[in-house]
């Protein structure tokens, strides 16, 4: 509070009998570096000549049992009140009865102050209070100074303004006057604009007039009763210091400006109809599917609606009369549509029809409600009664579409061919067919099942434990697998749909799923008191990505892991040429519980070469060195120089793909600790598995 009126200066009358408490206020506020003078007065009389001299901005009262009748003196006396009733005035007592601190209230009294200790703050409050005021006060003379000015230029302006309040005039400028045919204001005060309007301009200049700002065009009469064009642009103001509305008005002229937009829009216009044409419907479906390819939150639908009885009906009604029937229909059309998309004529019988922000399900409403209109609809021509039949094709347009418009009018047009084959009046939503569709087709239709799984949380967690062999138990650990369910509920093969991940660049959204969902594994069993270790894949996508980093280190951050709880597991092909990057993310995330993993490792003749480079506590043993590991005594070996080397360094190995009791049976001698395989646990959906057996 006392920054705001730091540096600004202010004056305090001070009512009291001695001038010491004066002296002592002016003396607090200045130690507070308020640039304040504080006048001191003994009574009524002394204040208003010390008031004379200096303007106050506010008045403190310091007369204890007589400060009402300072107050009443400073209400009622002409001389007082003059000076006094517009000043903020503070009132020091020892008062703590209400019946008497209220009347202070009741005489003018702005605040009340029982307290010594309490003045500094009510005195600051007040000063902001009163400063504000004058700020006020000074805005609202500079508002209606430049209000004046503005009037008399509107009163000299070739441009026709009238203020309208409550839709009567109230003022009309010389070239209002003579644009509607008044010679004098006085014929024009009191009269509504709306008594101009002719047509359906009444209507709508109702509704433009209660608008805030606006500018449409109207068609009025004249006080000798011509019908001009005019446009209308308002804009709230104030008149003579009430509320109104501001009215520009022009004259409408037959511009070129005016005949190319005729032409531009005839260009885009399907003659017979007056629809829009295919060209037109094309760029904007080209726009749209631009727009949609930077945005991966909002979606569109295309239909093709097809009349599919149209043999019949030129039959029927012959061909001019099939000409109106596509005018009415497609006008109808147009109108169930409405504001939430576009509507083209497109082939002789078909129309195209695109929703800009629109998913399946709103799409789907939109094919049911042309349907249900379709069915009902009857067009009569003379005696003769007929009847439309129609298939709709719709196709999803989202960030995974082709930029190729055609493409996509060839998919509605082949779901539309399916909604016909079913039978009258019915949709097909175009989805490829797997034993026919292009590649294109079926990287979009991946695409938009694992986003739809993402989104509908169908991604799955599955767990291997890793085992000791050598009987440490302090820490359970478990691989973490990662599972999709298709919107039937059915698991589908990790290799199904990571590849496809990996093509449509959606790794980084699946990987920030895995860690996030292993993050609050680890810390819901930290919170039981239980300590696992949780071992995830991450894909080259990710550790490419500098964001991921960024993201991993602020998600750790949040949830504060114990040491090493989770750890990334790194292809050893990939960390050879990742390395100065992951010995950043390593050194980044180490102390936020995380840690990394060299996976694959012992395929190369001089493995350990990677880890002088890149070192970290754990490796994980090549799933080739595993492959019919009972017989192949050279794979033995290279096992077992790996675990030598490795223990040499302190480092942990696990060794992966334990299948068999064989396999088992030939690492246990070796001295291997860590262990996992199908042979002692396939991956399950929980983190069950009793490591005591071992």
């Amino acid at each position: 509070m006392r920054e705001r009126v730091k540096d600004r200066p202010f004056s305090i009358l001070y009512l009291s009998r001695s001038v010491n408490e004066a002296v002592t206020l002016r003396s607090q506020l200045r130690n507070q570096g308020l640039q304040a003078s504080v006048n001191h007065a003994v009574s009524l009389e002394d204040a208003i000549a010390s008031a004379a001299k200096a303007s106050p901005t506010l008045v403190v009262i310091d007369f204890p049992g007589h400060a009402g009748s300072l107050l009443d003196r400073m209400a009622h006396e002409p001389d007082a009140q003059a000076v006094f009733e517009a000043l903020p005035k503070i009132v020091l007592c020892d008062l703590n009865d209400d019946t008497q601190i209220l009347p202070l209230y009741d005489l003018g009294a702005e605040a009340v102050v029982t307290a010594e200790s309490r003045l500094m703050p009510v005195l600051l409050r007040t000063l902001v209070a009163a400063q504000t005021a004058e700020a006020a006060e000074s805005y609202r003379k500079q508002l209606a100074s430049a209000e004046m000015r503005c009037q008399k230029l509107i009163d000299g302006s070739s441009e026709a303004v009238a203020y309208l309040q409550d839709g009567l005039h109230i003022y009309g400028n010389r070239a209002y006057l003579d644009l509607m045919g008044f010679d004098s204001l006085d014929d024009l005060l009191e009269e509504p604009l709306l008594d101009r309007a002719i047509g359906e301009s009444a209507g709508r200049l109702k509704t433009f007039l209660r608008e805030e700002e606006g500018t449409d065009e109207f068609e009025l009469r004249t006080e000798g009763g011509d019908k001009i064009k005019v446009i209308i642009a308002s804009s709230r103001a104030t008149f003579d210091g009430e509320a109104c509305l501001q009215l520009f008005f022009s004259r409408k002229q037959n511009t070129s400006a005016e005949v190319e937009e005729q032409l531009e829009f005839f260009a885009r216009r399907d003659l017979l109809t007056g629809l829009y044409n295919r060209n037109y419907f094309f760029d904007q479906l080209h726009e749209r599917l631009e727009a949609l390819r930077d945005d991966e939150t909002e979606q569109g639908i295309l239909l093709m609606l097809d009349i599919t009885n149209h043999e019949a009906l030129k039959k029927l009604v012959g061909t001019t009369g099939v000409d109106s029937l596509l005018t009415e229909y497609g006008k109808e059309l147009e109108a169930l549509v409405g504001g939430r998309g576009l509507v083209a004529r497109h082939g002789a019988y078909s129309f195209l029809m695109l929703l800009g922000k629109a998913d399946v399900a709103q799409g789907e409403a939109t094919a049911k409600s042309l349907l249900s209109f379709t069915k009902d609809y009857i067009f009569t021509v003379g005696t003769i009664s007929a009847t439309v039949m129609a298939a709709i094709g719709l196709v999803l347009l989202d960030s995974n579409s082709p930029q190729n418009g055609m493409e996509l009018v060839v998919r509605a047009e082949r779901a539309a061919s399916k909604a016909a084959e079913r039978g009258t009046n019915e949709m097909e939503l175009f989805k490829p067919d797997l034993r026919t569709a292009s590649d294109q087709e079926l990287e979009e239709s991946w695409a938009r099942r694992i986003k739809d799984a993402l989104k509908e949380n169908r991604f799955k967690l599955a767990f291997q434990p890793i085992v000791s062999l050598q009987g440490r138990r302090e820490i359970n650990r478990y691989e973490v697998f990662l599972r999709m369910l298709d919107d039937q509920g059915n698991a589908l093969r990790p290799l199904e749909f990571l590849s496809r991940a990996e093509r449509g660049d959606l790794m980084g959204a699946i990987d920030r799923w895995v860690v996030l969902n292993a993050m609050k594994l680890i810390s819901d069993a930290q919170r039981r008191g239980e300590k696992i270790r949780l071992y995830v894949r991450v894909s080259e996508q990710s550790l490419r990505d500098n964001d991921f980093g960024q993201w991993l280190m602020n998600r750790l951050a949040g949830v504060r892991l114990e040491e090493s709880s989770l750890i990334i597991q790194v292809r050893a092909e990939l960390a050879g040429y990742l390395l100065k990057h992951l010995e950043m993310l390593r050194d980044t995330i180490a102390p936020l519980g995380c840690s990394l993993l060299i996976d694959g490792f012992g395929e190369g003749p001089d493995s350990f070469r990677l880890l002088d480079h890149l070192k970290t506590r754990e490796i994980k043993v090549s799933r080739t060195l595993l492959e019919r590991f009972s017989q192949e005594a050279a794979n033995q070996a290279a096992v077992t120089k790996l675990l030598n080397e490795a223990n040499a360094r302190s480092i942990e190995v696990i060794v992966p793909n334990v299948e068999d009791p064989a396999t088992l049976q030939l690492l246990w001698p070796m001295g291997v600790d860590l262990v996992q395989g199908d042979f002692i646990q396939s991956p399950r959906d929980s983190l069950e598995f009793d490591f005591s057996q071992f």
